[in-house]
């Protein structure tokens, strides 16, 4: 498609096709868990995923050894991220918050059936109704990067001293990655 034919529409229907994409392997992922082994999902989950990513991309990796609670804002079902976490930070208590009752069940099994069970706990909430205020200065938020976190983000600076972060791969990367898709004539 040339670029001067895309539009706002094609822009809405691209995220919500990543969006899809990406929900369709964490399911492909879930079915194989559900066969093998709810365990293999701590087992399995990717090395530096995104949350660690986040900080190794600005340097600030260190922020880790004294952070004593997380928030992941957008959990999701497979918290694979938070898994990551643990198993390099066990000390870290965390929090994920999933507006999705159906996505937060799946993801709490998948917590209970690993190491990190004791660590990690998965809410059904809406983020914006949370309260942050708990967090303290070296506590770190995370919010996933398909969450509309404007409000959020606003709220969080608002109640709590708590160090917020965008998740890797960031905001609208799938956008950008879209834009050079075209060619160009």
């Amino acid at each position: 498609m040339k670029s001067k034919k895309f539009t706002m529409d094609d822009v809405t229907e691209a995220e919500i096709v990543w969006k899809e994409m990406v929900a369709a392997n964490e399911m492909k992922l879930l079915s194989v868990f559900r066969k093998k082994g709810l365990h293999l999902a701590y087992e399995t989950a990717e090395h530096d995923a995104w949350i660690l990513k986040t900080l190794n991309d600005k340097k600030q990796k260190y922020r880790f050894n004294k952070c004593s609670n997380l928030i992941m804002v957008g959990s999701g079902i497979y918290p694979y991220s938070m898994f990551d976490l643990h198993r390099q930070f066990p000390h870290i208590k965390q929090v994920g918050l999933e507006i999705d009752e159906k996505r937060a069940l799946i993801s709490r099994l998948l917590v209970q059936a690993c190491p990190a069970k004791n660590a990690i706990k998965i809410e059904t909430i809406d983020a914006i109704d949370y309260d942050y205020s708990w967090l303290g200065m070296d506590d770190l938020i995370f919010i996933s990067v398909d969450v509309d976190h404007k409000e959020i983000i606003k709220k969080i600076i608002e109640t709590s001293k708590a160090h917020v972060n965008i998740c890797a791969p960031y905001d609208k990367t799938w956008l950008a990655n879209l834009i050079r898709s075209f060619s160009v004539s």
